[in-house]
């Protein structure tokens, strides 16, 4: 993704990429908050890793809106093969990209431990296309329905 704006907030990137006719999501923006990326700023919110640049954050939100890793209520989620990725500074190894319902966007998204917050409990249909399209294993899904990941 292109980074489009930098702002007092954070940057802002665009635009994803379209999959398909039949996939028409694509041509969304992302926003990358400054309080995610330094805990001083709004102590308690999630820290990406400082091996994550801001360009590979944004990435992480294309990947997930290109591959279609969308809820039934509208979030896009990211997780790396088998959950082998970490991308938070805590640990976490999986992204959540809350619904964006400020259309167009941007949406923006942060790292979670579904482990450590319930709230952040991985839907079973994000996780049965994570399944279905190899990015984890039986071992990873399994680890995730029983909130271990």
């Amino acid at each position: 993704m292109k980074k489009l704006d930098v702002q007092s907030d954070g940057t802002v990137f665009g635009y994803t990429r379209e999959k398909s006719k039949s996939h028409p999501p694509g041509g969304r923006t992302y926003k990358s908050l400054n309080y995610h990326r330094q805990s001083k700023l709004k102590p308690g919110k999630t820290i990406w890793s400082k091996n994550l640049s801001l360009e590979d954050e944004a990435s992480l939100f294309d990947s997930s809106d290109f591959c279609g890793w969308l809820s039934v209520r509208g979030d896009l989620w990211w997780v790396g093969s088998n959950a082998g990725v970490v991308v938070g500074v805590r640990g976490e190894r999986v992204a959540f990209f809350p619904r964006c319902d400020n259309h167009p966007g941007p949406w923006h998204g942060y790292p979670v431990a579904p482990s450590d917050d319930e709230s952040y409990e991985i839907p079973e249909d994000v996780i049965r296309i994570w399944e279905a399209d190899k990015t984890v294993d039986n071992l990873t899904a399994k680890r995730m329905r029983r909130g271990k990941i």
